[in-house]
């Protein structure tokens, strides 16, 4: 039980701290190659998801006031995600080398990538800040120079190579990270909010109230261009759309918001641009939370627009746009790096998960991915 203890110390550190401690998930890398017996990988991996991810449990148990679903979540998340590491080792030290990157792939890309978070990748820009996909290469090369000083003698054979690579790599990455980036600087300001509120809710009247609460928030606020948190304009429709139209003409909104389509008894989540007079859908959430929302090969639940809109524009400026769930995983944040925007969005409704870690974690991991491609962020959250 000693590795279980230790896998789970190893995330309480990493997570929700402190954002320089997220380094210290790296040594899940590391006690892949490291650990000698499969068992031994096990209960490292299955104690880090499983304490990392604590703030599931509760926050499940809360929603639905079911602790055998909350330990259903919780459970079968970290168990999924830590079978994809055990099941890819090997007893041969060099095998487990030359497979850890396919792990690493296994954990990050779909369809595991949609349910395993606490990914350590993008922690690498605590070291590596501003060196983008490079310094995701850096990430791999330290790990194993970090293996040849554990091991010594036993990698010699693969030492000049790794240290040759990490050297010319090195003298490229000079120039970019000295090099000044011009930042985009967006008039787009931040409300965040402490409203009790179900995502999912057809009661009209409670509805009607909270979302004149957020119309007060804005009104009251004197920016011009505003981020509202995730599902700020409720279940949207003609009606709620006429309580925006009082909004002072000066102002507009990115909020998100509930679109349903009752015919196929499917909904999704979106990201909306409003002003007093007009309202525009300009983000779809790619990846909702599996199971619960997203129902695949059904006709119900939250629609997947996994492939799609990786990039839009927010208040003018190339942005990519992150929905709550999406925060938490790799996957979407590779897919909108690789076009390159020049700002990045989060909105989140963290009510039901009140006094745990995934709003840090949320927060945590979106300020990682900002700094290791530099560019600026802007979350909004609801909790």
């Amino acid at each position: 039980m000693m590795y279980f203890f230790l896998g789970g110390l190893i995330a309480y550190l990493s997570w929700g701290l402190t954002l320089e401690m997220t380094i210290l998930s790296l040594s899940l890398f590391l006690a892949y190659l490291l650990l000698e017996k499969r068992w031994y990988l096990f209960l490292f991996v299955l104690g880090y998801y499983l304490v990392g991810s604590r703030g599931l449990f509760f926050g499940v148990e809360h929603y639905y006031n079911n602790l055998f679903y909350a330990f259903l979540s919780w459970g079968g998340v970290a168990l999924l995600s830590s079978l994809s590491w055990v099941l890819i080792w090997s007893k041969s030290f060099q095998k487990r080398v030359y497979l850890l990157p396919i792990v690493i792939l296994i954990v990050t890309l779909p369809p595991i990538g949609f349910i395993s978070w606490l990914n350590p990748l993008p922690t690498i820009a605590i070291l590596f800040p501003k060196f983008g996909f490079l310094g995701l290469l850096f990430e791999f090369l330290l790990i194993y120079l970090l293996l040849f000083a554990w091991k010594g003698y036993q990698l010699k054979k693969y030492r000049n190579i790794v240290i040759t690579l990490f050297s010319i790599l090195s003298l490229f990455s000079i120039k970019l990270f000295f090099t000044q980036n011009i930042q985009v600087d967006s008039n787009l300001r931040v409300i965040n909010s402490s409203i009790e509120y179900s995502p999912i809710t057809f009661d009209k009247s409670e509805e009607y109230k909270r979302i004149k609460k957020f119309f007060y928030l804005v009104q009251n606020n004197n920016k011009s261009n505003l981020l509202l948190p995730e599902n700020a304009l409720g279940n949207y429709s003609d009606l709620q759309s006429m309580i925006w139209s009082y909004l002072d003409k000066n102002k507009t909104i990115f909020a998100g918001a509930t679109i349903y389509n009752f015919r196929y008894t499917k909904n999704i989540n979106v990201l909306m641009r409003l002003d007093y007079n007009s309202s525009k859908i300009v983000y779809k959430q790619r990846v909702p939370v599996p199971i619960e929302m997203w129902k695949p090969f059904t006709n119900s639940g939250t629609e997947a627009t996994i492939y799609n809109q990786p990039i839009v524009f927010i208040d003018g400026i190339k942005s990519g746009v992150f929905i709550c769930y999406e925060q938490l995983l790799a996957y979407p944040y590779l897919q909108t790096f690789f076009y390159h925007p020049d700002m990045i969005i989060g909105i989140s409704n963290l009510y039901w998960a009140k006094n745990t870690n995934i709003r840090e974690i949320q927060e945590e991991t979106m300020q990682l991915w900002s700094l290791l491609f530099d560019v600026p962020m802007k979350f909004s959250v609801n909790g």
